[in-house]
């Protein structure tokens, strides 16, 4: 298993970390962060945890950030940032990544990773360079910290503007992380065929969680007025049997968590901490309430105050 630790620099209320039209730096570094994890999840036996408040709301200091993933045992942290320089617009420009000074397995990870940021924003290379900066000074993995454009250069703002930039930047440090550790992307899940038949006791919602779709679609697909009224031997149509399931994921915004090891608000397991993802298998009412099932066997809260989930 592989244990990364990454982290979105600052939060959306840091002085002084936004652009000269008041564009929080946080924004920007965040959407990285979003489509890195988001496409980390692409690739078998990774474990995410993430540093900073995953809200923004507050700057998660930095010792706690070192902290969390020394304890978590990562083997790689990764903090992104975009850059400034005088808090006035001007014409300086490009990418950057550091390690620590004379970190031997931080430089060839900031080689691993640095040519697929260049290549993402399309802006000048400025190198690989070594910084005592905390983040890469604290933490006792190899560590890199990136700088993807200045906010106050009036060529680079136009990069950071435009989402595909930064989540085609968060996709391309995820596939090199992925060839840094040879990971193999997870099997992409199908459907069992272009139609099913109905058996006695089937509902159709059953049937469109089983099919990875929903209600709505088979009942379009199928010209189902009522989707009470299906039959055993009724053949549906499902879709194409190549298309790629979504999958579900829940990803802790509390400081700490309980998990639970049945869908029971009794059964207190173990705590998880904000900024781990973890992928959904189920999700079930309990008193009241809603659990989410994840993939280790694990039960965690549905509350939005808590965790925040989404699709992919």
């Amino acid at each position: 298993m592989v244990k990364i630790a990454i982290d979105a620099g600052h939060g959306i209320n840091t002085a002084g970390k936004r652009t000269p039209s008041g564009e929080r730096e946080w924004t920007f570094n965040n959407k990285v962060v979003q489509a890195l994890i988001n496409r980390l999840n692409d690739y078998q036996n990774v474990q995410i945890t993430r540093l900073d408040d995953p809200t923004g709301k507050r700057d998660a200091p930095l010792k706690e950030r070192t902290d969390k993933a020394n304890k978590f045992g990562a083997d790689i942290l990764i903090s992104c940032h975009h850059n400034a320089n005088t808090g006035k617009w001007g014409a300086w420009t490009g990418t950057e990544t550091y390690h620590y000074p004379n970190s031997t397995n931080g430089r060839k990870l900031a080689q691993a990773i640095h040519p697929n940021v260049v290549k993402a924003y399309g802006l000048r290379d400025r190198g690989i360079k070594s910084a005592n900066f905390h983040m890469l000074r604290e933490s006792r993995m190899p560590a890199i910290l990136i700088e993807g454009g200045f906010m106050d250069s009036t060529i680079d703002i136009k990069k950071l503007r435009d989402d595909n930039v930064l989540k085609r930047a968060g996709r391309n440090i995820a596939d090199a992380v992925a060839d840094y550790f040879n990971l193999k992307q997870k099997p992409k899940a199908t459907t069992s065929g272009s139609t099913y038949t109905v058996k006695s006791g089937d509902t159709l919602s059953g049937i469109a969680k089983k099919h990875g779709t929903t209600v709505d679609k088979l009942a379009k697909a199928n010209n189902i007025k009522n989707p009470n009224l299906i039959y055993p031997g009724q053949k549906l149509k499902i879709g194409d049997k190549k298309a790629k399931l979504k999958h579900k994921y829940v990803e802790v915004l509390a400081h700490h968590l309980w998990s639970y090891n049945r869908p029971s608000w009794q059964a207190r397991h173990k705590t998880v901490r904000r900024g781990e993802v973890f992928t959904i298998v189920d999700t079930i009412k309990v008193s009241g309430s809603t659990m989410h099932k994840i993939k280790s066997g694990l039960y965690i809260t549905n509350n939005p105050k808590h965790v925040r989930v989404y699709e992919r």
